[in-house]
Parts: C-alpha cells; sequence; structure tokens
C-alpha cells in the first residue's frame, strides 16, 4: 500500500493516513453473481484495497470465494480472507469488482472499486468526484 508520507512505512504510515483522511459514506447497489442485489451503505477507505464485504452481506448475495489473499489490517493484524467478485454500481456507474469476505464489521469502498469506477475522494468536501483514466 502507498501513502502520501514520504518514506514512512507501516503502522505510523497507516495512522497517518487515517488522522489526514475522515472517512464518510455514500449509497451504492451491490449485485451478486446470482443476480441478488441489496442497496448498502458503504464507508469509503482508501486505505482498503479491495472492497469489503461484511460475511452476512456477501452470504446474502451469494458471493462465492474464489481464493483466499492474506491481509493486513489496520492496527497491524494479519489474516487471510477470502476473495469474491460482486457488481457495483454507484454514482451513475456500473463495474463488476473483486471483493474481499471479512469475518464482520462495516461494508467498505476501497481503492480499487473507486479506481475501477473513474472515481477519487474529495476529503474536504466528504464526497466522490469523476477523473480523467490515465495511460502511460
Amino acid at each position: 500500500m502507498l501513502y502520501p508520507f514520504g518514506d514512512i512505512d507501516g503502522p505510523r504510515a497507516r495512522s497517518l493516513h487515517s488522522e489526514a483522511m475522515e472517512l464518510f459514506r455514500v449509497r451504492g447497489r451491490l449485485t451478486g453473481p446470482s443476480g441478488q442485489t441489496e442497496e448498502v451503505e458503504l464507508l469509503v477507505d482508501t486505505g482498503a484495497t479491495l472492497l469489503v464485504l461484511p460475511r452476512p452481506l456477501a452470504e446474502r448475495l451469494e458471493v462465492a470465494p474464489r481464493r483466499s489473499q492474506p491481509v493486513v489490517m489496520a492496527g497491524g493484524q494479519r489474516d487471510a480472507w477470502p476473495v469474491g467478485e460482486v457488481r457495483l454500481q454507484l454514482e451513475n456507474q456500473e463495474v463488476t469488482t473483486p471483493c474481499f469476505i471479512a469475518p464482520g464489521g462495516p461494508a467498505l469502498l476501497g481503492a480499487v472499486a473507486l479506481e475501477s469506477l473513474f472515481l477519487a475522494v474529495d476529503p474536504v468536501a466528504k464526497r466522490l468526484v469523476p477523473v480523467e483514466g490515465m495511460v502511460g
């Protein structure tokens, strides 16, 4: 994970990241592979690599784990979480994106999903803003 704090790494960088970015929520629609759909509130967290679904939500959407991936959580704890795929509709755009299936906690909107939708975070206004794609 890259942090905009020079060569600071590890827990201190994660702490600075959290201090620099107040979190906010957005509404989105998730669709599982079998067509199950649910409107959800997502906590915007650019420190999360992928979209994160708590297990009960993933089960309702019938998201099937495709593999397992090691993760490092904000407090530095390590684990391995299942990874699946879900369709995400947000800000009048839609994309299929990988997602972590977490044991619990809130649904998180991570960096890969944001970038796939060509959206960035305006931390001052606490909103998502469209961005242009980059090539090269």
